[in-house]
């Protein structure tokens, strides 16, 4: 029986990005069936495909510790979590090898069967006829279906993952992701990128209030919101208060764009203030457990403190980190707000929030590379958006080129090197312009080892003047305009 998989589990067992396979799905070179693709074509697409991975072994201490022992096993009796995930590994390889020599087995039946049938239609001699079936039977019985053989190994491993993950899927949006662990539906939603709806996210307001359409949960925190006993009845439960315990189909509400995120006012606290150049403020600050800020990678918020001018500022945060928010702040001479941030904060001041604002944000459903060009601290939201892209794990490559004028550093340099030695498709030029006017200059040194231009889409976020230059360099090289996103830097 022909076998599907999710595209999420596709991308685990062949170690290839989302956008990747919905290239080759685009292509025809892959078929999809109600959102799941056949396992024999995706080895057919990837014959190459390491079979044998028990990476996946090495983060089995902490899930097995989440996950199993603290609900099936007294505190003091708990199992080697290593040893039960070998064992659960190997009766997954012995699953897999019983399901190949079944199917090989059913096919010496079938053939003679047609055996059968063709020396029943023929006039042979009864001696030879047997001699014939003999030498046939004989031959068939020794021989190994090895085409099938990668294709039962891949088996065996999506068995383990299925074990290990439960695969959570997202209605009318389809989106899906993978749930480890004890996490909660909406935490494990979160993390993988998905803006699904929710407020308090600890059970009080009852916005991440989701429908189950197929598979089993179970409740793992209490919540103080009341669900009807209609809503019970028809599936309804809180995704911060639940996890999968098997793949789970359900409806939930989803921020398909800057339109679906409501404003919010919210007081946050600063944790800690970094001077990494005499150009740049660094801004860590955490909102209240209890009223997280949800907003989309590349957005931005007005910040309040007492009684001093309020200042636009891009989030360089990822949403999947939701009460942890960072801002990479101008420095600005004779500007008391920076100022103040500079010299004067200290940890646990409170600084109002207001928004999120702005549309500067990811095409989550193209499957395109992405190209993202920051100038100066434009590299705050550029670096909310590869952060998002990076847990989304959509875009086959990522190619960042950052610009800095004048007296400005690459004050984040260290952590761009490190995505770079981390992840095999991450791409990091620094670049240094004498001035503004000369940032052009630089523009081919970017485009030139991209290719075709129209197969990018590109992010851009430098101070006002940099923006037309950069944008009309972009257009007039074969970017479509639509591919073209820019933000000023605030």
């Amino acid at each position: 029986m022909p076998r599907l998989i999710t595209l999420s589990r596709a991308t685990r067992l062949v170690g290839v990005k989302r956008g990747a396979l919905q290239r080759k799905i685009r292509e025809g070179e892959l078929r999809t069936f109600e959102g799941e693709i056949l396992l024999t074509d995706l080895l057919h697409s990837y014959p190459q495909a390491e079979v044998e991975d028990n990476s996946m072994l090495e983060r089995v201490e902490q899930i097995m510790e989440q996950a199993v022992n603290k609900i099936i096993r007294p505190a003091n009796d708990s199992p080697d979590s290593g040893a039960l995930a070998a064992r659960i590994l190997g009766l997954s390889q012995e699953l897999a090898t019983a399901r190949h020599e079944a199917r090989r087995l059913a096919g010496v039946i079938n053939g003679l069967q047609n055996r059968f049938n063709a020396l029943d239609a023929d006039d042979t001699l009864p001696d030879d006829a047997f001699s014939t079936l003999k030498q046939w039977f004989t031959k068939a019985l020794a021989t190994e279906a090895d085409d099938e053989l990668e294709t039962d190994e891949i088996f065996a491993k999506e068995v383990f993952l299925r074990v290990m993950a439960a695969q959570v899927r997202i209605l009318p949006s389809s989106h899906e992701f993978l749930l480890e662990g004890s996490d909660s539906i909406l935490e494990a939603g979160l993390r993988c990128g998905l803006a699904l709806d929710y407020g308090c996210s600890n059970g009080n307001c009852g916005k991440c209030k989701a429908k189950l359409v197929s598979g089993q949960i179970k409740k793992i925190n209490q919540h103080d919101y009341v669900l009807t006993e209609a809503e019970k009845g028809l599936g309804y439960f809180l995704a911060c208060s639940c996890t999968a315990v098997t793949d789970v189909v359900l409806e939930a509400d989803e921020a398909l764009g800057s339109q679906d995120i409501p404003l919010q006012d919210i007081d946050i606290r600063v944790r800690k203030i970094d001077r990494p150049d005499d150009r740049v403020v660094i801004l860590q600050a955490k909102t209240p457990r209890t009223n997280r800020l949800r907003f989309l990678a590349g957005q931005y918020l007005t910040l309040k403190i007492a009684d001093l001018p309020p200042r636009d500022c891009s989030i360089s945060s990822c949403p999947c980190d939701d009460m942890n928010l960072q801002f990479q702040v101008p420095v600005i001479a004779g500007d008391r707000f920076t100022e103040y941030l500079a010299g004067s904060a200290h940890a646990n001041d409170v600084i109002n929030v207001q928004g999120p604002r702005g549309d500067f944000a990811l095409n989550e459903e193209s499957s395109r590379s992405l190209v993202f060009i920051a100038g100066n601290a434009g590299f705050g939201p550029i670096k909310s958006l590869i952060e998002h892209a990076m847990a989304l794990d959509i875009a086959e490559d990522i190619y960042l080129a950052w610009i800095t004028t004048d007296d400005n550093s690459h004050y984040l340099g260290n952590l761009c090197r490190s995505w770079a030695d981390a992840l095999d498709n991450f791409h990091y030029s620094a670049l240094q312009a004498e001035n503004e006017t000369s940032v052009e200059g630089l523009l081919p040194e970017i485009t030139g080892k991209l290719g075709s231009l129209d197969q990018y889409d590109y992010y851009v976020c430098t101070p006002e003047p940099l923006l037309a230059p950069v944008q009309s360099f972009l257009t007039k090289n074969g970017a479509p305009e639509s591919q073209v996103h820019v933000e000023p830097l605030r």
